[in-house]
Order: C-alpha cells, then sequence, then structure tokens
C-alpha cells in the first residue's frame, strides 16, 4: 500500500463549496482521483478555520492550525507516508514550511505540484510574496517527484534555479468528467446570439482590456453580442476598465464558485483564453479554464501562449495575436461563420478525453508506484 500525506486541509477532497480557486480545484479532482486506485492510501487532516475578521479570528485559526502541525507531525512519525505538497499554496504557512524541513529530516520522499511559482507575483499581482526565490529553490531541490504543468515551465525553471536532474511529472491542468456528461453534444449555433465568456481573475496581462475593447467595437455592430466575465478584480486593472465593465449595458460580470462554473455554457458561443503571451509567466501557462473550455466542447478563441498552441489539434482552437484589432477581427469571423464554430466543437469534442483529471491521476501514480 502506498500511504501519501496530503499537507494541505482535507476540506479541499471534499465539497469545493464556495471555493473560487482554480489551486484547489486541480487539488480536489487530481487527488480524489489518485485515491481511487486500490493501492493508494491518501491521507489528510480535515479541519475549519474562521474568517481573518477580527483578533480572535486570527488567533484561533493559528491554535488549529498549531494542533494539526502536531497531528501532522504524528502521522509522519508513525505512517512514514510519501508526503504531498502543492507549491505555493502548502508553504504559505509557517507551520507547513516546518513540516517540509521535517519531512527532509525525516529522509520522507516529498511530491511537490508546481502549479505556481514567485514569478507570478510580479505577472499578475502585487510584486509581494510571501516566499522567496531562496525557499522556493530549496523546495524544488529537496522534493523527490516534481510536478510540473507543461515542458516549458519544467525548463524555465530548472534553468533559472540551475536544478540537477529530477524525477518529473508533466500534469498539466484537466477537467472533470462532469462536463462530459452535462455537454455530450458538439456546440450549436443559434441566429442572432453571441455569448462570449471569460473565467478567471481580472487582472494585468490576462487580455482582459484587450477582450473589452474588442466586443465594445463589435457591439456597435452587432448589437447581440454579449460579454461574461466570471471573475474578481485583482492587480493592475484601472478604474476606467472597472467602471466600463460595471457600466455596460453588453457586459456582465460575476463571481461564482468553482462547482457551479459547469452550468455556465449552456447558453455561451464563443471561449475566451486572451492570456498576454509576451509575459513569460503567462507564456508557460497551464489555465484551467482551458480545459473546462474544452470540456464543454464550446468555440474557443486563444492567445498564441507557447504551453497552449499544439492543444488546438486539427483547428479545433482559433489562436489569435495578443492585439485588440486581431481579436476583434477574428471574433467577428467566427459570428459571421456558425458553421465554422460548430465544426470547432466538434474537433474539441474528439479530443476532450485526453485532458480529463483521471488521466492526470494515472500520469501521476505511475510515478508514485516508481519512488516506492
Amino acid at each position: 500500500m502506498i500511504h501519501i500525506f496530503m499537507i494541505d486541509n482535507g476540506e479541499i477532497l471534499g465539497d469545493l463549496q464556495d471555493n473560487i480557486s482554480a489551486t484547489f480545484t486541480r487539488e480536489h479532482y487530481l487527488l480524489n482521483n489518485l485515491s481511487i486506485f486500490n493501492d493508494v492510501n491518501l491521507i489528510s487532516i480535515p479541519y475549519k478555520l474562521l474568517p481573518r475578521t477580527n483578533f480572535i479570528y486570527i488567533i484561533y485559526n493559528n491554535i488549529i492550525k498549531f494542533i494539526v502541525a502536531l497531528n501532522s507531525i504524528l502521522i509522519l512519525l508513525k505512517k512514514k507516508p510519501l508526503v504531498f505538497f502543492t507549491y505555493p499554496s502548502s508553504l504559505t504557512t509557517i507551520q507547513n514550511r516546518f513540516l517540509f524541513r521535517f519531512c527532509k529530516y525525516l529522509n520522507l520522499e516529498i511530491i511537490l505540484d508546481v502549479q505556481d511559482t514567485n514569478e507570478q507575483i510580479e505577472a499578475i499581482g502585487n510584486g509581494r510574496s510571501l516566499l522567496n526565490n531562496k525557499l522556493e529553490k530549496y523546495c524544488l531541490e529537496h522534493a523527490k517527484l516534481l510536478l510540473m504543468l507543461n515542458e516549458e515551465m519544467w525548463q524555465y525553471i530548472k534553468n533559472q534555479y540551475n536544478l540537477p536532474s529530477k524525477k518529473i511529472v508533466l500534469s498539466p491542468n484537466g477537467f472533470e468528467k462532469s462536463f462530459i456528461e452535462e455537454y455530450p453534444d458538439p456546440y450549436k449555433s443559434i441566429k442572432n446570439r453571441f455569448n462570449i465568456c471569460y473565467i478567471g481573475g481580472i487582472t494585468k496581462n490576462r487580455g482582459i482590456d484587450i477582450l473589452v475593447q474588442a466586443c465594445a467595437k463589435l457591439h456597435e455592430k452587432y448589437p447581440y453580442l454579449k460579454l461574461y466575465i466570471m471573475g474578481f478584480y485583482g492587480e493592475g486593472i484601472s478604474k476606467e476598465l472597472k467602471d466600463v465593465i460595471e457600466t455596460s449595458d453588453f457586459i456582465f460580470r460575476k463571481e461564482i464558485p468553482r462547482k457551479e462554473i459547469i452550468k455556465i455554457f449552456k447558453d455561451i458561443d464563443l471561449c475566451i483564453m486572451p492570456y498576454n503571451p509576451n509575459e513569460g509567466y503567462l507564456n508557460r501557462s497551464s489555465p484551467t479554464k482551458l480545459y473546462e473550455y474544452i470540456g464543454c466542447g464550446r468555440p474557443i478563441i486563444c492567445t498564441k501562449c507557447e504551453s497552449l498552441i499544439q492543444i488546438g489539434k486539427d483547428d479545433s482552437i482559433l489562436y489569435v495575436d495578443y492585439d485588440v484589432e486581431d481579436f476583434k477581427r477574428k471574433i467577428e469571423f467566427l459570428i459571421k461563420n456558425p458553421q465554422i464554430r460548430e465544426n470547432m466543437s466538434k474537433k474539441l469534442i474528439e479530443i476532450r478525453s485526453e485532458y480529463l483529471w483521471d488521466k492526470r491521476a494515472v500520469d501521476l501514480h505511475d510515478a508514485v508506484k516508481s519512488l516506492k
């Protein structure tokens, strides 16, 4: 039996509840699919924390995290398991950083699921990280198995930190098979309807400004065009852009839990992946949203990020320059050509099974078996 101890809150493995984090979504589906294997015993400690709205709640949370850390030490000593950390989210607490070093002291083998790096903070955040490059390098060096989102990400990190040869699993994000159950058939266009959807954070370098400008121009010509933005505001978005989004009569923004995303694609005609490929971090990204777009079989326009350019096999995805005019041109092309939209959907339906979470879990399981 392979014992794997997940350091993060075991609540993640249960109901996603009101979670809006793609990080937790990945952990939820990847590890739940891994736990299905008969030779895997997935261990976790579920616990509940209070909202950090006052000093008393913060103290309570710290006490809970301290107790969890003590229980984790007992599990590590007793079970001697493989230990699963998600980077960077697992390492944002003092307790978990201690547990990482304690695992090394016990010579336990660490699986590190690298979902983001410090580079993300500069690319789409405020530039202030809880973790520094020294700690990032330490974690990467001392993990026995690294899960990397794609080859481009691994090569960049390997060169950045001059890492030695490591056991690597390339594990992009994916989607859950419930998408196939919800959308078993290819998309069908409807005359005089064109609903565009973007899911995810609204920050700098994600292309929201370019998308909004292109749609605003097209809306003048096609008044039935609507843009649905499912996400929350982050760093680098101007007040002017927020005002346009919030006051527009054709743009609708909403924040929804990850578990509800599957329902929103019913009346969507086009999904957008507008990341800035000129920003290195985003050029090497593996956005969960793209795989969920594929999962529902809706037509997709995607910028030419290096890590994403090969996904759209046989013209199943329409790629676009990071430029307002090219966005406008490509979106209008699909508005005018509903049959091409339907053909794109059929091609996505054909390839989507390659991107299921259970496929990612099979790759992880094979790698985990080789550690024992």
